[in-house]
């Protein structure tokens, strides 16, 4: 009889520790159950493409109208296209890392300010720089989707999702300036004495840098296949250099032809002050060249389509998780 018991309460026990495992893996292993009895992988890779607009934030044109907040140095002008390609892997759609390469290009022109009221645009037009520079960037970011956090995992995940993400990139720019010519690259010329030994402190820098992005999202899963979303991505660079303009003073345009061949340093002497009041014995007299204290920067707003390569179909062709059409089901422990 005390043999009976104990094999009652031994095979209780079993059975409790049996449903508790069960559950524990059903919580584990996904959220996504089809017709056919197929889960979801816990970890979801996706594949997919991107295209958007793309602009930047430097010491040349800005926002004619607004001085402080988030905005200050942004203008909706001379936005241009941007288009990449990403994967990700994306665990229990919680949290994910993605890979990606973008390309596309920010420019800025001084001559778009002749109606600038802020504080920080004033005189630009005066100065009248302009560039342009193409972007390639390779970047690794990390997001989070905050919502996952409290929902319950005996529910359907939702479709949509808000998230925020953030990593580093680096990336492949060139600034050129708009000649009568053509454009021409600025680095080579030197324009604010990189490199002179009358100017010790100003190195020459390089077409490569960092830059570390962060943005919000959200994402759409149109299908267990197919999933959208839609991104903001701020940069914040690594350089001041974006636009090849960061030194408040000007250069002594004497010096370049110590130190660039003849048809460079003439190009230079052309560049390396543009202003619009050419009688101006001092060229700082139209504004400070740069402004050193902040570094560049350039964002993106862009739409990305996404294929998921490992979730499973829907078996007959029925909607979203366990509650979906075409009689989709839960994998359920058994019962005792």
């Amino acid at each position: 009889m005390r043999n009976t018991g104990k094999h009652i309460l031994l095979a209780h026990a079993l059975s409790l520790a049996l449903v508790l495992l069960c559950h524990t893996k059903s919580v584990a292993q996904g959220r996504f159950y089809y017709a056919n009895g197929i889960q979801e992988p816990e970890l979801l890779f996706e594949l997919g493409i991107t295209g958007g607009a793309m602009n930047c934030v430097t010491d040349i044109q800005g926002n004619p109208r607004v001085y402080q907040g988030p905005f200050a140095g942004v203008t909706l002008k001379n936005t241009n296209p941007t288009v990449g390609l990403y994967g990700a892997g994306i665990w229990k759609d919680f949290i994910g890392v993605r890979f990606e390469v973008n390309y596309g290009m920010v420019e800025g022109y001084d001559s778009l300010l002749d109606i600038a009221t802020a504080r920080s645009a004033i005189g630009r037009y005066d100065r009248n720089l302009n560039f342009r520079s193409k972007i390639l960037e390779f970047a690794v970011t990390a997001e989070f989707h905050p919502l996952q956090v409290f929902r319950s995992w005996e529910r359907d995940a939702p479709r949509l999702s808000p998230y925020v993400f953030g990593g580093l990139s680096a990336f492949y720019f060139n600034p050129q300036a708009y000649t009568a010519n053509g454009w021409v690259d600025l680095r080579p010329l030197r324009l604010e004495g990189q490199g002179f030994s009358e100017y010790p402190d100003r190195r020459e820098y390089g077409k490569y840098a960092f830059a570390y992005p962060f943005g919000i999202g959200l994402r759409y899963d149109v299908s267990p296949k197919l999933t959208l979303r839609l991104e903001a991505n701020k940069r914040t660079t690594f350089t001041d250099y974006l636009d090849d303009v960061h030194e408040p003073n000007w250069v002594n345009p004497a010096l370049f032809d110590k130190y660039l061949p003849p048809a460079q340093a003439a190009l230079a002497k052309q560049l390396y002050n543009r202003s619009t009041k050419p009688n101006l014995i001092i060229p700082q007299d139209t504004r400070p060249r740069g402004h050193p204290s902040e570094n560049d920067a350039f964002w993106t707003v862009v739409f990305k389509v996404g294929f998921n390569l490992n979730r499973s179909g829907y078996g007959g062709g029925g909607g979203m998780g366990a509650g979906g059409k075409g009689a989709a089901k839960k994998l359920r422990c058994p019962n005792f």
